[in-house]
């Protein structure tokens, strides 16, 4: 029956623009012409799409549990979360705070996409 996911869609404002993140700072290979478009990162590929809805959705936020129904973030795993993350500052990502969990244990730690789209990078024990 079902074989694996295939893709994430993500609705944006500017598929162009989400391109120039997903690429050049998260590292994902891929193009966006005409307003869509797919990227991928290992076997994970998303599609991006220029919404026609006439305002963005108000952002999520790393309090998960507080936010709308739907699909609710994607996270990353690194090897490790302080060299990942200080990578990730280098190339403009401005996290929300600090990393969540202590050493040895799982962390993440929560940044936005341009459009308010919550993304994680985590660090497994």
């Amino acid at each position: 029956m079902l074989k694996r996911l295939d893709n994430i869609g993500i609705a944006v404002t500017d598929a162009r623009r989400a391109l120039e993140f997903y690429t050049s700072k998260l590292g994902f290979q891929g193009q966006v012409t005409d307003g869509e478009g797919a990227v991928s990162l290992g076997d994970i590929s998303l599609y991006i799409f220029e919404s026609k809805s006439p305002a963005p959705a108000t952002a999520r936020t790393d309090s998960y549990y507080e936010n709308p129904v739907g699909l609710d973030h994607l996270a990353f795993e690194v090897d490790d979360i302080e060299s990942a993350a200080a990578e990730l500052e280098t190339r403009g990502i401005a996290f929300l705070g600090p990393a969540v969990g202590a050493p040895g244990e799982f962390r993440f730690r929560g940044f936005h996409d341009p459009d308010g789209n919550m993304l994680y990078i985590i660090q497994k024990p």
